[in-house]
């Protein structure tokens, strides 16, 4: 053979690796195969009954969660039934610290993970339950004092908890 078809072989398939390359790095597609064509529909099937799934997935927790709400409300209306006719009985004490009954503190577990601002620990806090406005506790940690000292972990916290305490335990900073 040829020096010079050697040479012009080499350089054919120098531009075709060159070509691959290119065409693979900006996801040309070349139509050297149908196998990607069918893999990109079995992709896109595979995406759509992932959704209807999570579709299904979230109206089933919907529906738990209205089930044990409307159960909550029941369970607290005959509660008050009992509680008021329990009143009429008892003399009206005042005390100087009111605490929640223990059927009314509502318990959560908390995982702050780096990265995570005061607005987002707040929210979560919220959808604990343990506290009722996530914006008063997001102003709370916004204090100069709490700024950026949110630490990484897992908190156990319920609603008896004042935000002080929360922001403390969720900061590392000690009660005084």
């Amino acid at each position: 053979m040829k020096r010079s078809s050697v040479r012009a072989f080499g350089i054919a398939c120098f531009l075709i690796g060159a070509l691959l390359t290119v065409s693979n790095l900006f996801h040309i597609p070349l139509g050297l195969s149908n196998d990607s064509d069918k893999s990109i529909k079995q992709y896109e099937e595979k995406i759509t009954n992932l959704e209807l799934q999570l579709k299904e997935a979230e109206e089933k927790i919907k529906s738990l969660e209205l089930n044990t709400q409307t159960k909550e409300i029941q369970a607290a209306s005959s509660e008050n039934k009992s509680e008021s006719s329990n009143e009429e009985n008892q003399t009206n004490q005042s005390t100087a610290i009111e605490e929640q009954p223990a059927e009314d503190i509502v318990t959560g577990t908390l995982y702050i993970y780096s990265g995570l601002t005061p607005a987002e620990v707040a929210k979560k806090i919220k959808d604990l339950g343990v506290i009722n406005n996530s914006v008063e506790m997001e102003l709370f940690l916004a204090q100069p004092e709490y700024a950026r000292s949110l630490q990484t972990g897992q908190y156990n916290l319920n609603s008896s908890m004042t935000i002080e305490e929360i922001a403390n335990m969720i900061t590392g900073k000690k009660t005084e």
